[in-house]
């Protein structure tokens, strides 16, 4: 792999990482559920589902408003 096509990391916050594995988790729990007919462990990983995304895009929307902030703050300087 050469340098030039290294990009670096990509910068995550804990709280966008931590939606993200419940959405993953949560869809896995509907899958499984949905596979085997149990309506019950389909719903709870529905839930799951639902607070990842919610917690993702909460912190998706917090990251931009802070770099939003940080770049106008800059510019007014």
């Amino acid at each position: 792999m050469s340098s030039s096509s290294y990009k670096g990391k990509i910068q995550i916050p804990g709280a966008a990482r931590a939606g993200l594995s419940l959405l993953i988790l949560g869809a896995t729990f509907v899958g499984i559920g949905s596979y085997t007919h149990r309506g019950g462990i389909s719903l709870y990983g529905l839930v799951i589902a639902i607070v990842g995304f919610s917690l993702y895009m909460a912190s998706s929307l917090i990251v931009a408003r802070r770099k939003k902030r940080g770049s106008t703050a800059s510019r007014n300087s």
